[in-house]
């Protein structure tokens, strides 16, 4: 297989290992192109995004690497970028006057009207029990509901490319279970969501990092729902979430494996400087 990968995070923001060290774990591999994707800044304190200073160093150091590297493999710079709200998300004017190659677009956080507060449903527990318990009022539904009104809101909103890790809200599902992918309602809720995306165009990616960190026994996003991808054309893109160099291309053979008996035969990929179809299996 093509060896690309698109979604990949540094000491920068929240992942291990320098931006270098990248690119020469992914030439090592025989990857053809590897985008990072650098979590932007947000207006609250937290510990998975860059601030303004590592910004600068982040698209200057990938600028870098990009001359540096041209000759052995295609470096690509973008930015994943949280929907908050209408003032903070991926179509903000400031990111599209970067020069990036591509955003990602995610949800990790959903506010707390009670409070004004923003909590994450896929980093420390508590914030995920907080979600649960004060700002859904004891109800697992409501905080899926929530969920995908905030990916629904940013696919409308628009200004991205890729849509990231389209079920992370199962994350933690293990460990506190407060929800079940064989629930009707859920389904219902999954399948209108995926209207809304594949009328928007936007690629969601087949996301290898849950396995790799060892959350989720599958890919982000579940076997039913990349059926259900395949069977609304939506393009796919293969991505591992990297937060270690080594684990760059985790997964990846199996995955594709696993997109084709689903009904996926292509894929969509950045090469070139252009976005384009490859063949799976």
């Amino acid at each position: 297989m093509q060896k690309m990968n698109y979604h990949t995070h540094s000491s920068l923001c929240d992942g291990t290992g320098e931006l270098r060290d990248y690119v020469e774990a992914a030439v090592k591999k025989g990857f053809r192109a590897l985008g990072f994707s650098g979590h932007s800044p947000l207006p609250f304190p937290n510990d998975w995004t860059m601030d303004d200073e590592a910004l600068s160093l982040y698209l200057n150091g990938v600028r870098e690497l990009k001359r540096m590297y041209g000759e052995d493999i295609e470096i690509y710079l973008g930015l994943e970028t949280d929907y908050l709200d209408t003032e903070h998300n991926p179509a903000q004017e400031i990111y599209h006057s970067l020069g990036l190659d591509y955003q990602i677009g995610s949800v990790h956080a959903i506010p707390d009207p009670k409070d004004g507060l923003f909590y994450s449903f896929d980093g420390p527990l508590d914030e995920l029990n907080h979600l649960i318990h004060r700002t859904f009022d004891g109800s697992g539904k409501n905080l899926i509901t929530g969920y995908y009104h905030q990916v629904r809101k940013m696919v409308e909103a628009g200004g991205f490319d890729i849509l990231g890790h389209f079920d992370s809200i199962k994350k933690h599902n293990r460990e506190v279970k407060f929800f079940s992918e064989e629930e009707d309602w859920y389904k219902e809720i999954v399948f209108d969501t995926l209207s809304a995306v594949a009328e928007s165009g936007v690629i969601l990616e087949v996301n290898t990092g849950g396995m790799s960190r060892n959350y989720t026994r599958e890919p982000y996003p579940s076997k039913w729902i990349i059926r259900r991808c395949a069977e609304l054309e939506i393009p796919i893109m293969l991505n591992s979430d990297a937060h270690r160099p080594d684990l760059l291309d985790y997964g990846f053979p199996e995955t594709e494996k696993m997109l084709v008996s689903l009904g996926v035969s292509r894929g969509r990929i950045l090469l070139d400087g252009s976005w384009k179809e490859i063949s799976y299996g």
